[in-house]
Order: C-alpha cells, then structure tokens, then sequence
C-alpha cells in the first residue's frame, strides 16, 4: 500500500521521509475524499487535521482512486508513518495487519509460502509449532464469498421447487372436487354432444 499510494501522489510537499518513521512525525497524506470531507474547496496543503485530538500537519494529497471491488471508496483515507502511527495514536508495540501484493494470481502461493517462513523466523517458531499468525489472501476470500451466494441460491431454488409443488397439489385438489361436484353437469353435456376436448378446454379455460 506504502509503494502504491507513493506513485498516486497528486500534491504534495514531500512523502514521508526516513526521518518522518524515526522521530515518529506528526504529518499525514491524505484522499480526496477526506479533503473534500474536512477542507471543502480550501488547500490542505500546510494545515492540520486531528486524529483522536492529536495534530497532524498534511503534507500530501493523493489522485483519485474510486470505488474497490467491495465498494470501499478509496479517497477516504489517511495515511501517517508506521511509527507515528503506533506510538502516537494506537499506543502499540507491534503491528497488528500487514497487506502484502502478490504480482500475479499464479504466484500468490509462492508468495504466501515466503511470508508464511519469513514470519515464522522472525517469530521463532520451530518446526512443528504451530503458527501463532493468520495468512488470508483475496482468494479465499472470494471463494468464501461464492461458496455462501451458491448456497443461498440453492436455498432459494429449494423453497421456490417446494412452493411450486405446495401450489400444484392445492390446484389438483381443487379442480378434482370441482369435476367431482359437477359430473351431473359433465353428463349432460355429454348427452347433448359435448366431447371429451370440450370438457377438457371448459375446466382448464375456468382453472385459468
């Protein structure tokens, strides 16, 4: 995400800088969304914003992003170094949630495999220990995600078969006493020439 909001820069004094992450600054870039959010039509270039009443001076503004896949609006964001972050706001020694980017579908295994071993060196997990992380690519999400709509589709099919079936038996059993109760009247029409196709056509016209 560091890397890719670093290309999207729109204006800007200066991204962050190496002594930004040492002396943990207070400075921030921030979305287009939350520009228009907090500064309306004003350069907020220079001023200062507040998070959880502590102020941060933005130094930055990124381009346009739209919409994610999930219709997450990609403009509403800021972005303050790791370690302002940390020690500033959230009053934390580590890291809870890294994003990585694999550089292709195929490759998101290997990738996977890498930061699995990476982060159990750095953990010092030795073999046989379980992993005291949690790994989730977009992959599995999504398939979670279709896995759930095709059971809720099945579900819907289920009770529409269930409710044609419900209402199939109620029609059937209707129209049998209908043809029970009125045989005197089958007859007579019989009698004076009907036939059988008349009848048919009469109980299906009325059925309708």
């Amino acid at each position: 995400y560091y890397l890719n909001y670093q290309l999207s820069i729109l204006n800007f004094q200066h991204f962050f800088e190496e002594r930004d992450l040492k002396q943990s600054s207070r400075v921030a870039v921030i979305g287009l969304t939350t520009v228009k959010n907090v500064f309306g039509d004003e350069d907020p270039l220079g001023q200062t914003i507040r998070i959880k009443a502590i102020p941060f001076k933005v130094i930055g503004v990124f381009k346009s992003k739209g919409m994610d896949s999930d219709g997450t609006d990609q403009d509403d964001v800021i972005v303050v170094p790791l370690t302002t972050l940390m020690r500033r706001v959230l009053n934390q020694t580590f890291i809870r949630t890294i994003y990585f980017q694999a550089v292709s579908k195929n490759k998101m295994d290997r990738a996977i495999f890498k930061i699995r071993n990476y982060l159990r060196d750095k953990h010092k997990l030795k073999e046989g220990m379980d992993d005291d992380f949690t790994i989730q690519n977009q992959l599995d999400l999504e398939k979670a995600k279709q896995e759930t709509t095709d059971m809720f589709t099945s579900l819907i099919v289920g009770v529409a078969a269930i409710s044609l079936v419900v209402g199939g038996i109620g029609i059937m059993a209707v129209m049998l006493i209908s043809v029970k109760e009125r045989t005197r009247e089958i007859g007579m029409r019989r009698a004076v020439g009907a036939s059988k196709v008349d009848i048919v056509q009469q109980f299906i016209m009325e059925s309708l």
